[in-house]
């Protein structure tokens, strides 16, 4: 690659120019493309790429008509907005070379940087695929076109929502519009009663953590589920003292967050798909599979790799403070939660997140989502405050009993009382709407990096999260995992994903046999999952 030019220079997209220069390594093994037959990629990138473009059309025109931006120069905006992405669309049905992302000369700094990023990563993959320097399926390392199937998928898909981004920005009407709003509403009502059901499990374990307190709290008695946020809210709140209840609560977030990753709407294309099954955790006689060994507190076999006990491990450093210097600061351990999916994803999570807080593991969780509309249901800071309204409202989006939902109302205001007091915080760094690898983040942004660094530990969430964390490729399935990261380690991790992408490091020999002869799709169905982590 040839240098960065002076207006990029110190940009992510600058640095990501400079990879060859900086040895960031190309993935060792071929990447997942779309260009091999009968692929999952291939299927993502000539079927539901395009439907998910297809359906975001209909949901702008429906949310113009709604809004009344039928006229006029409104109107003029969303036709060109639709005009531009009826194009991105027609582009990947032909295969097309994937162009220079654009952006409008007023366009803020953020999708300034995000579209020469995405450009710089796009740049790149094709030079190195030119120059034979990365391996391609079936062996070899030819030249592929630089095109939808002919880039590596992970790239082109981040393209896709960059692009989406780009066209949007371009109308002023349309600069803070997610395109994807309607199919989040949707899937958050159709998970209701799945979310009132996490709710109640969730005050459970904090009724039996409050319980094992020694130390007294108003409400923690066998009548109230749970203290409220403003009973919780100072700064020197009783911790249990029971190791048991401490480690159950914990490690039930653990296993509700991962299971709360089955709902994915970028792979369901709307909303429309989403069943029971994609909103629930396996359970029961549907819970039996080649399991990786020990498995999470009260999980299933369909947990395939679980290190759950070595993260308690870590977690109970962190209760007791003697975990070393990494993350702990005056107020206690800082956690870190790297988000996916908004909806029902999105509230798992904040289980875990509070679960965490009050077993004592945690002092601070910070909260990292996306800054664009993202692989149609990505956790935005819209999405967050929509959450926590939608839970606190009187009714529930879906049909839902009204008492039933009152754990869910109870929750949402302990949660506020988080954000409130800065026990929990937002952020969204523009890397993570970036191609780039994670091993490539204290290259790419050294920022970031040196920001996770300062974490006790850091919880990834998701398909896409892993993919990045692996590079998305073919490694060896019994590649250990700590080799698959290519160095990435600001701070003690563990990943939580169902299985999405044919991308898998970490498991025992004959397991990945063994899993085929169980369930041919086990790689890509969202049924099986993984609690791993390098610590």
């Amino acid at each position: 690659m040839s240098a960065a030019s002076p207006a990029l220079a110190g940009s992510m997209a600058g640095r990501l120019l400079l990879a060859d220069a900086a040895g960031l390594p190309p993935p060792p093994f071929p990447s997942l493309v779309g260009s091999e037959p009968g692929s999952f990629a291939e299927a993502t990138i000539t079927a539901r790429l395009p439907a998910i473009l297809a359906s975001m059309l209909s949901d702008i025109r429906a949310d113009a008509a709604e809004r009344g931006w039928t006229s006029g120069p409104e109107a003029a905006q969303v036709e060109a907005a639709l005009a531009e992405l009826a194009a991105l669309r027609q582009s990947l049905l032909e295969d097309a070379p994937l162009p220079q992302l654009t952006c409008a000369p007023d366009s803020p700094a953020q999708t300034v940087e995000l579209l020469a990023a995405a450009n710089a990563a796009v740049a790149l993959a094709a030079a190195r695929q030119a120059a034979g320097q990365q391996a391609q399926p079936g062996g070899g390392a030819a030249a592929a076109r630089p095109s939808w199937l002919g880039l590596p998928w992970l790239l082109v898909e981040c393209y896709m929502y960059a692009a989406i981004h780009a066209a949007l920005q371009r109308q002023p009407l349309l600069a803070a519009y997610d395109p994807f709003g309607r199919q989040k509403a949707a899937g958050w009502a159709k998970s209701a009663a799945a979310a009132a059901d996490v709710a109640a499990e969730a005050e459970a374990l904090l009724a039996a953590l409050h319980a094992s307190s020694s130390a007294t709290t108003p409400s923690a008695s066998s009548t109230s589920a749970a203290p409220s946020a403003q009973e919780t809210s100072g700064p020197q709140r009783a911790r249990p003292q029971h190791e048991a209840a401490a480690r159950a609560a914990a490690l039930g977030g653990v296993l509700c967050a991962l299971w709360g990753n089955k709902a994915d709407l970028s792979l369901l294309v709307s909303a429309d798909g989403l069943s029971a099954e994609d909103l629930a955790g396996p359970s029961g006689a549907q819970a039996s599979g080649p399991s990786g060994g020990g498995e999470a507190e009260g999980g299933p076999a369909r947990v395939i790799v679980d290190d759950s006990a070595a993260v308690w491990g870590r977690m109970a450093h962190l209760r007791a403070g003697t975990a070393g210097p990494s993350g702990l600061g005056p107020g206690g351990a800082r956690v870190d939660l790297v988000l996916d999916n908004s909806g029902l994803e999105l509230f798992a999570d904040l289980c875990l997140a509070d679960l965490l807080l009050e077993a004592g593991v945690a002092s601070h969780v910070v909260l990292h989502g996306k800054a664009i509309p993202w692989f149609v249901s990505d956790t935005l800071a819209g999405d967050l405050g929509a959450l926590l309204d939608s839970c606190e409202a009187q009714e529930a989006p879906g049909k839902v009993p009204p008492g039933a939902w009152e754990p869910v109302r109870r929750l949402a205001a302990r949660w506020r009382g988080h954000l409130a007091a800065g026990r929990w915080s937002w952020r969204a760094h523009a890397f993570w709407t970036t191609p780039a690898p994670f091993a490539w983040m204290a290259h790419v942004a050294p920022d970031l990096y040196d920001g996770l660094s300062g974490s006790a530990l850091v919880i990834l969430k998701g398909d896409l999260n892993y993919r990045k964390l692996t590079h998305d490729c073919r490694w060896p399935h019994t590649t250990p995992f700590a080799e698959s990261l290519q160095g990435f380690r600001p701070a003690p991790l563990v990943a939580l994903r169902t299985l999405k992408a044919d991308v898998v490091a970490g498991l025992a020999p004959g397991q990945s046999a063994a899993l085929s002869a169980a369930d041919p799709h086990w790689l890509v169905n969202g049924r099986w999952g993984m609690v791993q982590a390098a610590l």
